[in-house]
């Protein structure tokens, strides 16, 4: 009875930590909602995508993402590690507060849908999937012939933007 017990016990361990890593990995790999097949973008919208799915399942801090991503402008790199670093200056214990990336303190589980893109001015507007009040702008700029992410959140967009 005592191996039985013990059986059933191991079972339900490893079966729930199976669980546990599958959700986690779900969790990582957010769904872009509607936008199902990120090659088929226009290459502003495609970049402005891929680096917001590869920031959120990166694993890495913001700070570590951001110092080692190829996906943003040096203006990006600059604006971001000014703006954290004035905060911290500010508030030695909270910093920021918020995640200026997403201009949030989270992002949505279920992921994102294409809003709009302004292809003249690069802006590409993501709503979030079940919160429709909030939108993430991102800023993309073509470079030597690569595109590049040169704004989203609060770097380096425009305020009057953020406040619509």
């Amino acid at each position: 009875m005592k191996q039985a017990v013990t059986y059933l016990a191991l079972l339900i361990f490893f079966f729930a930590c199976g669980q546990s890593k599958q959700k986690n990995e779900a969790a990582v790999d957010v769904d872009l909602g509607s936008i199902t097949k990120i090659e088929e973008q226009p290459n502003g919208v495609q970049v402005a995508l891929n680096f917001i799915k590869g920031y959120i399942g990166s694993g890495l801090s913001a700070d570590e993402w951001v110092a080692s991503c190829g996906m943003v402008t040096e203006s990006f790199k600059a604006e971001y590690k000014r703006m954290v670093d004035q905060a911290w200056k500010e508030d030695p214990e909270l910093g920021l507060g918020f995640d200026p990336i997403f201009d949030a303190q989270d992002y949505p589980d279920e992921g994102f849908e294409l809003s709009s893109y302004d292809e003249k001015e690069g802006y590409v507007h993501l709503k979030w999937i079940n919160f429709y009040e909030f939108e993430l702008i991102l800023k993309v700029v073509e470079e030597d012939g690569k595109w590049l992410v040169d704004g989203s959140g609060r770097i380096n967009i425009p305020e009057e933007m953020l406040e619509q």
